[in-house]
């Protein structure tokens, strides 16, 4: 217990734990507080994992993490999708995944 405790405090624990909420949790969250469709598509799915996928790309160039870091986000969200979600949010998972690679490659 200890040591995934300590593994959740690193950067890689931060952008799973990060990824497993907004891809699995924060989408039925929404749901359930009555969020129409298009306060979920734009303010979760543009804004929040937009940035966060900007965050990841920072995280990962600062811990000198490897490059499949950089799937978790697309492929939770497209597993989201492929439950409950229409077939056009299948396009964020490009969009995330580019988002995280320019943020990683970017120099400071």
């Amino acid at each position: 217990m200890q040591k995934l405790l300590s593994w959740s405090k690193s950067n890689a624990g931060l952008i799973v734990f990060g990824d497993l909420i907004l891809t699995l949790i924060m989408p039925w969250v929404l749901k359930f507080a009555g969020a129409s469709v298009a306060m979920r598509v734009g303010l979760l799915f543009i804004v929040i994992n937009g940035l966060w996928s900007l965050w990841i790309g920072h995280l990962m160039r600062k811990a000198h993490l490897p490059w499949w870091y950089s799937l978790i986000m697309p492929v939770l969200f497209g597993l989201m999708v492929y439950l409950r979600f229409a077939k056009y949010n299948y396009w964020f998972l490009p969009i995330y995944w580019l988002l995280t690679m320019l943020s990683w490659i970017k120099k400071d």
